[in-house]
């Protein structure tokens, strides 16, 4: 009787694939970030009767709304993608896949975990703007510390996590990022 066959071991996605996919999903974001600031401008210019009149209050509260709106509306885009094919639409388009240790898709606990422990796409560079604002409006309406350092916590994880996602994936031998071992995936190529 002959041995058993080796497992097949999946191809690692190189940092190069990652870097595409973190691009693609930058336009991404890009896109809904200026649908968003479309929409809060083109409400507050049609409330201030297309600037013939003050803008309410409510209307910059509005806008500071659909521009918070963004990130976990992105959030939820992308956990239901990764849950959905394992993959962004950046992943697609690098040919690549988040798969759990196993082989297997990861669960909704996994991509959760994976998005909130210091994800470039969830901690991005493009949404750092919108929390400097966030902790501009509300340190002037509140004059709270808590929110200036949490607001300016979230700036600077924005303008960090993908330095650190890059450098953990350069010296993990499984390639994995911090996000990826938190939440005990990696990220394959696919075929």
């Amino acid at each position: 009787m002959g041995a058993a066959p080796a497992a097949i071991r999946p191809r690692l996605a190189s940092l190069s694939a990652r870097a595409i996919a973190f691009a693609v999903d930058s336009v991404v974001l890009l896109s809904f970030l200026a649908l968003a600031a479309f929409a809060a401008g083109l409400q507050l210019l049609i409330r201030s009767e297309f600037g013939d009149v003050d803008a309410p209050d409510s209307a910059y509260y509005t806008m500071l709304g659909i521009s918070v709106a963004v990130v976990p509306l992105w959030g939820a885009l992308n956990a239901a993608l990764h849950r959905w094919r394992g993959q962004t639409a950046g992943q697609y388009v690098a040919g690549i896949r988040v798969v759990r240790a196993d082989g297997s898709p990861p669960g909704w606990g996994s991509v959760i975990v994976r998005l909130l422990a210091l994800h470039p796409l969830l901690f991005h560079p493009f949404l750092a703007p919108g929390w400097l604002l966030v902790a501009f409006i509300a340190t002037a309406q509140t004059v709270s510390e808590a929110v200036l350092v949490v607001t300016g916590a979230l700036v600077l994880l924005s303008l960090v996590a993908p330095v650190v996602a890059a450098v953990m994936v350069l010296t993990d031998g499984g390639r994995r990022a911090l996000h990826d071992r938190v939440a005990g995936t990696t990220v394959v190529a696919v075929g």
